[in-house]
């Protein structure tokens, strides 16, 4: 179980109960945990678990100077997909006509909010909103299941959600989702931070990378 899990924290993946359920249960258990944790530390790595207990992923033990140009690179990364992350769950929560923000975890059906999107123009409209987002948003065609579709296409590329019911066009929520929210936090926290300022030995930084 352990060459599961350390390739894939490595890689920099989330390992949640959706995009992982074993090795995310495997992790529950203590002994094993400690496992992973020390085979990281060889590497000065070790594993953490998001806020809410959503996802296990590798932060570095201490964000030094050799460290800072990864930590720099993650901040870059979450700031480019704040935009359509905020934009991707404002259109589901208006699609399901909800004011609860989702969970990791939560269900996606793909087709009631393709319908939604196509009875209603604000929904269309913010739907069209995602090309202006970047070009990895931009569809080949105009249509409504072509913008949703991509839409889907690059948040799942980037791990915010997983394509768990193929056979009912749904996916869910993954656990990544709950550190980018950990994330949010610290921005709103620390307003106007910028990518150079990713400091040594910053505590709330360690525990973000």
């Amino acid at each position: 179980m352990l060459d599961q899990v350390v390739p894939k924290l490595l890689e920099g993946e989330f390992i949640c109960e959706a995009t992982a359920p074993s090795l995310f249960r495997a992790l529950a258990d203590e002994a094993f945990r400690a496992e992973v944790d020390a085979f990281l530390g060889k590497i000065k790595r070790r594993l953490t678990i998001t806020p809410n207990g959503q996802a296990y992923y590798a932060s570095w033990v201490k964000v030094g100077k050799e460290q800072r140009t990864e930590a720099k690179r993650v901040m870059v990364s979450i700031k480019q997909t704040i935009r359509p992350v905020i934009q991707f769950i404002e259109l589901c929560m208006d699609s399901q006509k909800t004011d609860v923000v989702p969970s990791p975890g939560d269900r996606i059906d793909y087709p009631a909010i393709l319908k939604s999107v196509t009875e209603h123009p604000h929904l269309q409209e913010k739907l069209r909103e995602f090309a202006s987002l970047g070009k990895e948003f931009a569809a080949n065609e105009a249509s409504s299941n072509a913008m949703l579709g991509k839409v889907f296409q690059q948040l799942e590329k980037a791990g915010y959600i997983v394509f768990a019911y193929p056979e009912q066009e749904a996916w869910r929520f993954a656990g990544k989702l709950d550190y980018y929210l950990q994330v949010i936090t610290f921005l709103m926290e620390n307003e106007g931070i910028q990518q150079q300022d990713v400091k040594d030995d910053d505590p709330e930084t360690g525990r973000l990378f």
